[in-house]
C-alpha cells in the first residue's frame, strides 16, 4: 500500500469509526455488556450515543476508587450531587445529568481541593456525560485533568489510572487524534494485563481500544491482530451475542474489508448485524 493510499485509507476509516463507534465495556459486568436488556433513550443526546449509555455508565461508576476518609463539610452535598448526576445519566436525561455533574465538580473542588480522588471522580463523570452529549472536545479537557490527578495520587501504574487512560484514549479516538489514542490505550492495556490478566473485560476493552486506534490510522494488519484478541476475550467472557462483542466484530469487519478480505469481513458484519437486531 502506497503512502498516499494509506493516508486516504486512514482518513476514511477514521470517519467511519466516528460515525458508528460504540464504546467497549471496561467497567462492571452489566446486563448491557452481556447484550441483555433495553437501553434508555437519551434526552438531548446525539443518536450516535443512544445504544451505549450503560457501557459508559459502567466505566464511570468504577473509574476512580476513593479511599475511606473522615467526613468533611460539603462531602454529603457532593455525594448527593454526584448521585443525582449518575441517576439522571442512567435515566437517559443528559441535560439534567450535565447540570448535576458540573455542580458536583464545583462542590468537590471546594470541599476536597483540586488534587483529590473525589475531584478526579467528578471530572471523570463530567467527561462521560459530555462525551455522551456529543461534546468530545470539552470531555477531553476533563479526562486529561482526571488522569493527571489520578496518576499523581493513585500512581501511574494503578488500576484507577488505567481506567482514566482508557477513557481519554476513547475520546481521542472519537476526536480522530488516533496516534495519541493508541498510546493511551497501550498504557491502559499494560496495566490491565498486569493487574487483571489477559482474560478480563478491562483487558478486552483496552485491546479493542488499541485496535480501533490503529484502524483509525490505517494500520490495518496490527489493527486486525488486536481486534481478534479483543474478540476472543469478549466471546469468552460475555458470549458470542453480546453488544460489546458486536462492537468488536463491526470494527474487525471494517479492518478486514480494507485489507481486501471481503468474505471474512462480510461474515463478521453479518454476525454483528444479527446481534444489533
Amino acid at each position: 500500500m502506497s503512502k498516499s493510499s494509506t493516508t486516504s485509507s486512514a482518513l476514511s476509516i477514521s470517519r467511519l469509526l466516528k460515525k458508528g463507534s460504540r464504546l467497549a465495556c471496561a467497567g462492571r459486568s452489566s446486563d448491557a455488556c452481556r447484550g441483555r436488556g433495553r437501553l434508555p433513550v437519551l434526552k438531548g443526546a446525539s443518536p450516535l450515543f443512544q445504544p451505549t449509555v450503560r457501557l459508559w455508565i459502567a466505566i464511570a461508576a468504577g473509574a476512580i476508587l476513593i479511599a475511606a476518609a473522615p467526613a468533611r463539610a460539603g462531602e454529603a452535598e457532593w455525594k448527593t450531587l454526584n448521585a443525582q448526576a449518575q441517576t439522571h445519566l442512567q435515566r437517559g436525561d443528559l441535560g439534567q445529568s450535565l447540570l448535576f455533574a458540573r455542580e458536583a465538580l464545583r462542590e468537590a473542588a471546594a470541599t476536597f481541593g483540586e488534587y483529590h480522588l473525589s475531584t478526579a471522580s467528578s471530572l471523570d463523570t463530567l467527561g462521560t456525560v459530555l462525551t455522551l452529549s456529543g461534546k468530545s472536545d470539552e470531555a477531553e479537557i476533563y479526562y486529561r485533568r482526571a488522569l493527571t490527578i489520578t496518576e499523581k495520587l493513585a500512581g501511574p501504574g494503578s488500576a484507577a489510572a488505567a481506567v482514566a487512560l482508557f477513557n481519554l484514549g476513547s475520546v481521542l479516538t472519537r476526536r480522530e487524534v488516533a496516534a495519541e489514542a493508541e498510546q493511551m490505550h497501550r498504557r491502559a492495556l499494560a496495566i490491565f494485563e498486569k493487574t487483571y490478566g489477559e482474560s478480563d473485560r478491562r483487558t478486552a476493552a483496552a485491546l479493542h481500544g488499541v485496535g480501533s486506534a490503529l484502524l483509525a490510522q490505517g494500520k490495518l494488519a496490527p489493527a486486525v491482530a488486536y481486534l481478534r484478541r479483543a474478540l476472543a476475550v469478549k466471546e469468552k467472557i460475555f458470549g458470542s451475542d453480546s453488544l460489546t462483542t458486536a462492537h468488536t466484530l463491526k470494527n474487525l469487519a471494517l479492518a478486514l474489508q480494507h485489507l481486501g478480505k471481503k468474505d471474512e469481513a462480510d461474515a463478521m458484519r453479518a454476525r454483528a448485524a444479527r446481534i444489533y437486531k
